[in-house]
């Protein structure tokens, strides 16, 4: 059963209604695979297409006092909505988002899939929400009786599952709007492709790193030992550390931090070691030492 509300609150209502057997569904581009393929406990689908102020995108100064602002560390931010898609996230200047983003389906896709369904669906390839990780990006949730926020490296707790309540939705989503970024992503075709491994690196205020892999774990994973010794490396430096001898232990400590599995795409052996490939290309293109290619 489709059911369509006009207003958040009236969606919000029906979530809360339905509970575990409502699901949102925006773009529709991961919902109605796992619906085709039986995987989803959902037979209500609350359409929010018709929501007005869901598809929002703004940028903001900071600092903010706003609860969703108030943790992100730089001069300015972007705030978007759920159903903002990957279309227009592909416009940002924001490299390793648009790149992400452009790297996801075909135009058709990206049209219609939005930066909230990826992060729900929690896809262990999803490459919107691996960049997202890399901006150390923050969540909103809400439903009828509270407002929360949450760093989103807090949003996934399993394999496709999430912190989100049985009655919440994702509202906003905030993240950097000036770091220095980088994106990679292999796959076995240069276009309308599901990651085999993609890498994703920002770099905050004082040299400090973020670094996050998808399709090497049961979720897009973040890789804080490798993060925080690329930092330390970095402060001494003053630079992004490029030397062979710091390439070589970052891609070693990926290595460790990432957890893949066999599947027909590639073995966990060969993600492993292209993970921290791909760290090291994504570290000499923020040296301006690699061509900005993202997908390999």
């Amino acid at each position: 059963m489709f059911v369509q509300p006009k207003t958040i609150e009236e969606a919000l209502t029906l979530k809360a209604k339905y509970g575990a057997q409502g699901a949102f569904i925006a773009g529709g581009t991961d919902l109605i695979v796992l619906m085709n393929h039986g995987r989803t406990p959902a037979n209500v689908f609350i359409d929010l297409s018709h929501v007005e102020g869901l598809d929002f995108l703004e940028r903001v100064q900071l600092p903010s006092r706003d609860p969703l602002l108030a943790n992100l560390q730089d001069k300015e931010a972007y705030v978007c909505g759920p159903a903002v898609t990957f279309a227009r996230l592909a416009d940002l200047p924001v490299r390793c988002l648009a790149e992400a983003a452009r790297s996801v389906g075909g135009p058709q896709i990206r049209n219609r899939g939005t930066i909230a369904g990826n992060l729900a669906t929690a896809s262990p390839a999803g490459d919107g929400s691996t960049a997202l990780l890399s901006l150390d990006a923050w969540v909103e949730l809400r439903s009828r009786s509270q407002t929360r926020v949450m760093p989103l490296r807090d949003f996934f707790v399993g394999y496709r599952k999430t912190a989100l309540g049985p009655d919440e939705l994702i509202s906003r989503i905030a993240f950097p709007a000036t770091w220095r970024t980088g994106w990679r992503k292999l796959g076995k075709r240069g276009a309308m492709n599901i990651s085999l491994v993609c890498c994703s690196v920002g770099v905050g205020p004082d040299w400090t790193f973020h670094v996050a892999f998808g399709s090497v774990g049961p979720y897009p994973l973040v890789a804080p030992q490798t993060a925080e010794f690329l930092t330390d490396a970095a402060r001494t430096k003053g630079e992004v550390p490029v030397d062979a001898a710091t390439l070589e232990e970052a891609a070693r400590l990926a290595a460790q931090e990432v957890r893949p599995i066999d599947d027909f795409r590639g073995s966990a052996d060969y993600r492993r070691a292209m993970a921290g490939t791909l760290l090291k290309k994504v570290l000499r293109s923020l040296a301006g030492l690699e061509p900005a290619v993202a997908i390999h």
